[in-house]
């Protein structure tokens, strides 16, 4: 049985061969356009990447995902700690966003969301102190619902 890069030079050597575009190669395996380009996109890897990918086990998800990152030694930063943290492929998502994405990533794992909105939740409460301290009166409320926190703040002026 082939793995994932064998499959995507085998696309692509047939492509060639037979002069067909994704689309053409799609219809003749019996697929979509869409999985015969990721499929072609995983030949963007380093070979040293690949074999790392393959010993580590990981899936064609996990390959794809790292293509994000284009600076390779990033990318081979973070296949590394991928396997040795044995991060599933929405934690290897939430590691690359972390790396490269201007906003917070939307998959990070629970604890590091609690972390998150315990610090965020002493960042208000050392706000209000200080408020306080300038003899400013504020209320606040928190409290959970569905799974969401609301902060309820009144600041009188």
């Amino acid at each position: 049985m082939m793995n994932m890069f064998e499959e995507a030079n085998s696309i692509y050597g047939m492509m060639k061969m037979m002069n067909l575009t994704q689309s053409e190669m799609a219809r003749k395996l019996g697929t979509s356009q869409s999985y015969v380009a990721n499929k072609l996109r995983l030949m963007k890897h380093t070979e040293k990447h690949k074999a790392r990918i393959l010993e580590l086990g990981l899936s064609e998800r996990h390959a794809r995902a790292l293509l994000r990152l284009d600076d390779e030694s990033v990318r081979e930063i973070a296949l590394e700690r991928i396997g040795e943290r044995g991060f599933n492929v929405a934690e290897s998502e939430a590691l690359i966003d972390l790396l490269y994405e201007q906003e917070a990533p939307k998959r990070i794992g629970k604890a590091d969301k609690l972390t998150a909105v315990n610090s965020f939740r002493e960042s208000v409460k050392s706000s209000l102190e200080r408020l306080a301290s300038l003899g400013i009166e504020t209320q606040s409320k928190s409290y959970y619902y569905m799974d969401k926190l609301y902060i309820t703040i009144a600041i009188e002026e």
